[in-house]
């Protein structure tokens, strides 16, 4: 394989997963590093052919983002409803007891 080749199927296993910036920079970066390797002396089929299948690197790529990305847990949802309790109950409205209600049932 080739690393027009390589690149063109990271960047297939890595679309619509990921927005173009972020494609545009990890191909950069494996178009890269296989040039850099070639400069040194080795094949480009053998540098694609250490690098493994571009599909489960893309695949390694996402996990490692899905893994980066905040997600809500219960401390956070409990955090987030005592704050809409304690800005219902500033503004005085009857939303204070309806919250106050919803903060109850959450414990």
């Amino acid at each position: 394989m080739t690393k027009n080749e390589f690149v063109k199927q990271l960047r297939r296993s890595l679309s619509g997963k990921l927005d173009s910036a972020k494609i545009s920079e990890l191909a950069g970066y494996y178009e890269e590093y296989i040039e850099v390797l070639v400069r040194k002396g080795k094949e480009e089929e053998q540098v694609v052919e250490e690098l493994g299948n571009p599909a489960l690197i893309a695949k390694s790529i996402l996990s490692a983002e899905y893994d980066r990305k905040p997600r809500l847990n219960q401390t956070t949802l409990l955090s987030l409803g005592m704050r809409v309790k304690s800005l219902c109950f500033a503004l005085g409205s009857k939303l204070g007891e309806k919250a106050k209600t919803w903060f109850e049932n959450l414990r």
